[in-house]
């Protein structure tokens, strides 16, 4: 990308200038204060990015490599978001916890129970579910996430192995798909 300046995180809402634009994924207003964000166009002029927040406390903004599009999380939800537009391209998610980047220029996010992808150009896809709800101790190597799932039904509350190669979609472990049964016909009671 270039050395221009995009965005600044902003400590607060500003107290004087324009009014900031609230960035919801339904396009309501929204009057509290979120994740605050000042949006340098290209033309010159700037904006300031009122996001509403989600559940978490991830919050950041990330370049991504293949799009002048940026990734803004706003405590746990996330906008690709073009800096010259006050709508969002995109919006998903609400309890995202953590980033992981990929050599190749992609993030992984960690939500409760599974992965989102974000590829190099913005678009994004979920793993299959890996944990009943919780994921931890991730790491990343050669493009294989692994970690730990947990799995409530055990007595000890297990912490459950997991691998998931994101290049070729395969999961391995993981405490979901533990008690995956032969599904019989709805009509079938024996």
């Amino acid at each position: 990308m270039t050395d221009i300046k995009r965005y600044e995180i902003l400590e607060a809402l500003p107290t004087y200038g324009p009014m900031y634009i609230p960035v919801t994924e339904s396009g309501e207003p929204f009057y509290s204060e979120g994740f605050a964000v000042r949006f340098f166009k290209t033309d010159g002029s700037e904006w300031v990015a009122n996001f509403q927040p989600g559940w978490t406390d991830l919050k950041g903004i990330y370049e991504l490599k293949d799009t002048t599009n940026l990734l803004v999380i706003a405590y746990g939800t996330c906008y690709v978001m073009n800096p010259d537009d006050t709508k969002p391209v995109s919006v998903f998610g609400v309890g995202y916890v953590s980033v992981l980047n990929t050599q190749d220029g992609r993030l992984i996010l960690q939500d409760q129970t599974d992965l989102t992808i974000i590829e190099t150009d913005g678009s994004h896809w979920d793993t299959t579910r890996i944990s009943w709800d919780g994921l931890k101790d991730l790491k990343l190597e050669n493009n294989i996430v692994s970690g730990l799932s947990y799995d409530p039904m055990t007595e000890a509350d297990e912490l459950v192995h997991f691998s998931y190669d994101i290049d070729n979609k395969i999961l391995t472990g993981g405490s979901y798909n533990r008690y995956e049964t032969v599904k019989k016909p709805w009509w079938k009671m024996w």
